[in-house]
């Protein structure tokens, strides 16, 4: 790491900004100060709503509207961002100081191939050719993790996976070899493994090229394996700024020591109970298979799957993205039909089941999806999406329905005012918890939860975690728990499956295959996780 006698590439100096024309709410960003030195790697963390995104797009004068920086500056390399010209800030910007974002779709141009968007930010900034700016694109794609390069510099976003999008995003921004590099959560779509490939990749040019990166994000176990220096957001304001290692280690503000708590693994497996050896729910070699789309080509998304669940156990499906996890889960609540095998629910068949005989059993098997904010009908209220299960079941009365909402909310800690509010109006742990009130309505027996702790505030995803554990020692409730958050699966799942490319390569109770893993799959994603734990050993 650069002294910090040397003089700061980046300077954040007091730095203030405002959305409200009127000045009636508080600032966004209230007299921001940091300093990022040359091949150093600064991590800003904090809560959603604490104004990280809005530093990083401050920083680069690129405020949307109505925001406006209403006192401070921003320095780069000693001269004032907020007075360069408009050429100098083209100049700037994805040259010397590169921004990547999440939501990866959003960012790429729908109706322009992703290797001609790479190319092009790339020959805005180097002299180069049509031929070579392509040449370097496919190259850096590959450098970012993703598979066949050539191929998928020649797809339109909208051909790319979640998380290949945002590696094209990431090859976008390291393409003119910038000097700084504004992260923010750029890595947030990614499965564990490539997380790590990618961050590794950041890293290695930063060291090698002295490129200095703003590591914005809200995991502390990041912040732990890649920073030197660390600043706490909260509120529109850093509450610490400290070195990394001096922060796990002797954190100054409570609210820091709450983050850290939330953080840390807590290393407490789920007991191995089979009392029952009857199994509540046996899926038997189960198949799903898709044609791709123009050929004749099949991709064998669930192969041959086997596992069952007994009476109030939790069985975790782990896996990277495209394993199959989620179509396991969409084939047992028959939103897919299965191409092959037997789901067998408490003793009845039900994977060729007339869909008028299953309807009854829909309220015993239920589903919670990854992502509230589309499963969840906007225009709708909280009450009438958790009341909907409730009406279709034909048996409640209007006070009997509002009743069993308010039951419903408090279960999953939130207010009877929220019944009131829309999907929009909720963060997304609250939508999370929504969903989960809806699944509940019926009082069902079996409950896929499809990753409930995604993309969700440290604190918000141990409060999801314990909601879980809550309903299932209340109501003894069997579940699969679909996730790639391991830390998670040790506390919340008696059994684990672990998927690979629509197939289980391992499974077993969690604590033995956590602790003594077989197969070199299930090794490669033990080996992804960035416990914080682990950065506080001896080198």
């Amino acid at each position: 790491m650069s002294s910090p006698a040397q003089p700061p590439i980046l300077e954040v100096d007091n730095l203030s900004v405002s959305f409200d024309e009127e000045g009636a709410r508080p600032p966004a960003l209230k007299d921001v100060s940091l300093e990022v030195f040359e091949n150093q790697i600064l991590g800003v963390v904090g809560e959603t709503g604490a104004g990280k995104s809005v530093l990083a797009r401050a920083i680069i004068n690129l405020l949307p509207r109505p925001g406006k920086i209403i006192h401070g500056d921003v320095r780069f390399q000693g001269k004032s961002i907020l007075r360069m010209t408009p050429e100098e800030l083209r100049n700037v910007r994805g040259g010397k100081i590169a921004l990547v974002g999440t939501n990866a779709k959003a960012l790429l141009d729908p109706v322009e191939r992703v290797g001609d968007q790479i190319a092009r930010v790339l020959r805005a900034h180097q002299p180069l050719s049509r031929a070579e700016a392509k040449t370097a694109a496919i190259d850096l794609l590959d450098k970012v993790g993703i598979r066949d390069p050539r191929r998928r510099a020649d797809s339109y976003p909208h051909q790319l996976s979640g998380g290949m999008a945002q590696r094209a995003v990431i090859a976008m921004a390291l393409v003119a070899q910038p000097r700084v590099l504004l992260a923010d959560d750029a890595t947030l779509g990614l499965d564990a493994t490539v997380q790590v490939q990618v961050l590794d990749m950041m890293v290695e040019r930063c060291r090698n090229l002295g490129m200095s990166i703003l590591l914005i994000t809200h995991d502390l176990g990041i912040v732990a394996h890649y920073c030197d220096r660390v600043a706490v957001m909260k509120n529109g304001e850093i509450v610490e700024l400290q070195p990394v290692r001096k922060f796990l280690q002797e954190p100054e503000m409570p609210y820091s020591v709450d983050l850290l708590s939330a953080a840390k693994a807590k290393i407490i497996f789920a007991p191995e109970v089979r009392e029952d050896s009857t199994p509540f729910l046996s899926v038997l070699h189960l198949q799903k298979y898709f044609t791709v789309g123009g050929s004749r080509g099949v991709v064998r998304a669930v192969d041959d799957v086997t596992f069952s669940i007994n009476r109030g156990e939790t069985l975790a499906l782990v896996g990277e993205s495209g394993s199959g996890k989620t179509t396991t889960g969409q084939c047992l609540v028959r939103l897919l039909n299965s191409d092959g095998g037997r789901i067998i629910f408490d003793g009845q068949d039900i994977t060729a089941m007339p869909e008028k005989k299953f309807r009854g059993l829909r309220a015993r098997i239920q589903m919670v999806f990854q992502e509230p904010y589309v499963a969840l009908n906007p225009r709708w209220t909280v009450y009438n999406l958790v009341s909907e299960p409730l009406r279709l079941l034909k048996t409640m009365g209007s006070k009997s329905m509002q009743r069993r909402v308010d039951e419903l909310l408090a279960m999953v800690h939130l207010p009877s005012t929220a019944a009131r509010a829309f999907p929009h109006e909720l963060t997304a742990g609250e939508q999370k918890r929504v969903g989960i009130a809806r699944a509940l309505a019926t009082k069902p027996e079996l409950v896929i939860f499809d990753e409930p702790t995604t993309a969700l505030d440290l604190r918000v995803r141990a409060q999801i975690i314990q909601l879980i554990r809550e309903l299932q020692s209340q109501t003894n409730l069997s579940a699969l728990f679909i996730t790639h958050d391991l830390n998670s699966v040790r506390s919340l799942a008696n059994f684990v499956a672990v998927m690979s490319n629509g197939k289980i390569v391992e499974s077993g109770a969690t604590e033995t295959v956590f602790n003594h893993p077989t197969e070199e799959y299930t090794k490669i994603l033990l080996a992804a996780e960035l416990p914080i734990e682990r950065a506080l050993m001896p080198a």
